[in-house]
């Protein structure tokens, strides 16, 4: 049963209230990416793709792709600020990004092919029916109503158009005890403060099927990312954790953050940490 009426008031049961609840908590967790603070934090930290990534996903796509007309439109949604959306400029005449957060969309990179739009995943209506050639979306694809999504994926592809859904998983860094710090503070202090979307990323997408006939998983160094920094810039990073941002309006001005702080700087001191994203592509063709 889908509804039931008691007093005048509509009340949902069964499959209704299920995905009704799911969306309350999506919400809840992506309005932490609509804060400007955080906003700006995502820009200044988080690791950028290398280009390997978008090698990978043209090489894909550009299977049976000879006409310039194959390379109009390509679509990034939960752009962010447009790191993801940014490198597919030289493959094609116009990219929009889109995302919910305003204040991502203000912080964007520029460029004359590139324009940005507010909007859901799940309603993507300012696109026409078979108009779009590619659609990327990084690291964002488990916090949305997926049936909802692919259903609006299938509808503005174009006939042979690809999906590109990305993203990495859990950093790896090159110290054992400094990653028991942070398995800990990710595992324990954040525990009960990450959305249940989060264990897609724990496995990497690997319980996440695509509605297409032709598809693709990649997982190895060419959609994998690595990089070194200081102690402070990987802090800053992990501030930008959606968990994080949940815990500190839970717990205002707790300390936590600052004791991982302090474990790395002992272990690392004045030396550069390495951080390994071990990343993913799922590929499917229309």
């Amino acid at each position: 049963m889908i509804t039931q009426m008691r007093s005048g008031v509509t009340v949902l049961t069964g499959r209704d209230l299920f995905r009704f609840s799911i969306f309350c908590v999506r919400t809840m967790a992506i309005r932490l990416f609509e804060e400007k603070d955080h906003a700006q934090l995502y820009s200044k930290y988080r690791p950028t793709y290398p280009d390997s990534v978008y090698e990978t996903i043209m090489r894909f796509y550009g299977h049976g792709k000879e006409d310039a007309g194959d390379y109009t439109l390509a679509v990034d949604v939960g752009c962010g600020n447009g790191q993801s959306s940014f490198p597919l400029v030289k493959h094609f005449s116009r990219v929009i990004g889109c995302d919910v957060s305003k204040e991502q969309i203000k912080s964007a990179v520029k460029h004359e092919k590139l324009t940005y739009t507010v909007c859901s995943g799940e309603n993507l209506s300012f696109l026409q029916d078979g108009s779009v050639d590619l659609l990327t979306i990084a690291q964002a694809l488990h916090w949305l109503d997926r049936e909802t999504f692919f259903k609006e994926v299938i509808r503005v592809l174009k006939p042979g158009g690809v999906f590109a859904g990305y993203g990495y998983g859990n950093n790896i860094l090159n110290n054992e005890d400094a990653n028991n710090i942070v398995k800990k503070f990710y595992s324990f202090t954040l525990g009960k403060y990450w959305d249940k979307q989060r264990s897609h990323i724990d496995n990497m997408y690997m319980d996440i099927k695509l509605p297409f006939h032709e598809q693709q998983r990649i997982e190895d160094e060419r959609v994998s990312i690595r990089r070194t920094m200081p102690v402070d810039a990987y802090i800053g990073y992990v501030s930008t954790w959606s968990a994080w941002q949940s815990l500190l309006r839970a717990i205002p001005g707790s300390t936590e953050l600052g004791k991982v702080q302090e474990g790395l700087k002992e272990i690392y001191m004045d030396r550069e940490m390495s951080i390994y994203w071990p990343g993913f592509l799922l590929l499917g063709r229309r």
